[in-house]
């Protein structure tokens, strides 16, 4: 009966259907015939779901966290989690190959970009879609050359709109060893991974002067085909140091003035009503006393122009580690001294606290809207997608 409806309907109204699908039925639905075999894992049905999706509402959070499996051994692990109450809607994932003897807490977690996200720690990224559970470990980085060591200050994922291609970043210094981390003999550099190529690659000409990044658990966000990291400049100024994933040229955004200053608050970056948002909050450092000091919440109104810098939130203080992101606009949540997982409603400044745990510091969140982007494989000797 189903079967014999589809058959009347004009094939553009049954694509205009299949738009609106969540993609678990996507994925079951191609076995319906030899057409939908073909369409749903086409490129261009993809592109235009995502395209859907982007408008959609539905979104959920991805919590990693990392979790002590016994003395000598910890695992990185995601948590997918739906509504105000965080209720989690499917059986938490172990990740593979970021497993360490210590805490994960230098964890990268970036994106989603297109449906893809970077899980990166000090030797490996992973790229994952959360939706169709498929994942592709990233060729390793190269080694630094004999008698030097390398220190990784910040890492980036995106997307080259003009290149059609994923391209992962990497910010590092290079140091005589001996004597190790010597400020007067390190040399700063950055390599880029590009997807097509399957090759890292060293760019040329890069400022020595470049901003040393800022790192705390949300300090980098993608937005608007460019990585953004927090960074600390001239005369200790904190600014924001951003990275164009197509002309692969950096550049920096000043902060407010009464938000530049390095020394006491820290800091952090999201995205928050399609505008790059600062957070400026308590330091957690027992010496400095967070009941002092309130979080400030910076939005920038128009894109690139400093005076458009507004302070849009003022929240009383907090006793937490750091915030992690904000969501639905007025959801903001943060992982405690403890290490577990509390929100803070910003309308109705109401405090939450979850039986969600992690190492402390190791706490990590995105936004996430489901997605069927295939991870790129472009060479047949580079590893394979797995599927978790």
């Amino acid at each position: 009966m189903a079967h014999e409806i589809l058959k009347k309907l004009p094939e553009d109204v049954i694509i205009y259907i299949l738009l609106r699908l969540p993609v678990k039925s996507l994925m079951r639905f191609r076995c319906i015939s030899k057409t939908w075999y073909i369409l749903i894992p086409s490129s261009t049905f993809i592109n235009l779901h995502l395209n859907c999706s982007k408008t959609a509402k539905e979104e959920f959070i991805i919590l990693k966290r990392s979790l002590q499996v016994d003395p000598f051994q910890h695992k990185t692990t995601l948590s997918f989690l739906f509504g105000d109450d965080l209720n989690p809607v499917s059986p938490d994932l172990d990740v593979p190959y970021l497993e360490s003897t210590f805490v994960n807490d230098y964890d990268q977690f970036i994106g989603p970009c297109h449906g893809l996200i970077a899980l990166v720690n000090m030797i490996n990224t992973i790229l994952f879609n959360p939706t169709t559970r498929n994942y592709r470990l990233l060729p390793p980085c190269p080694d630094a050359p004999q008698g030097f060591r390398c220190s990784v200050d910040g890492v980036g994922f995106g997307f080259d709109s003009m290149a059609n291609d994923y391209k992962v970043v990497r910010i590092f210094k290079v140091y005589n060893d001996p004597p190790y981390r010597d400020p007067y003999s390190r040399e700063q550099k950055v390599e880029v991974y590009d997807m097509i190529t399957d090759f890292w690659r060293e760019l040329e000409n890069i400022d020595q002067d470049l901003p040393r990044i800022y790192w705390t658990p949300c300090s980098m966000v993608f937005y608007k085909s460019a990585c953004y990291w927090l960074a600390i400049g001239s005369k200790d100024k904190m600014i924001i140091l951003y990275f164009d994933m197509v002309t692969e040229i950096f550049n920096t955004i000043n902060l407010p003035d009464t938000c530049n200053s390095y020394n006491g608050p820290h800091y952090g970056l999201v995205v928050l009503s399609d505008s790059i948002t600062m957070l400026r909050y308590p330091n957690p450092n027992p010496e400095y006393d967070p009941a002092q000091d309130l979080m400030q919440i910076w939005m920038m109104k128009e894109y690139g122009l400093y005076d458009s810098w507004m302070k849009i939130y003022t929240v009383r203080p907090l006793l937490i580690e750091s915030p992690l992101l904000i969501w639905k606009d007025y959801l903001m949540l943060c992982e405690s001294r403890e290490g577990s997982l509390i929100s803070y409603d910003l309308k109705l400044d109401k405090v939450q606290e979850f039986n969600l745990q992690g190492c402390p510091t190791s706490l990590r969140a995105i936004c996430y809207k489901e997605s069927m982007i295939q991870i790129p494989c472009e060479s047949k000797d580079s590893a394979q997608v797995q599927f978790f």
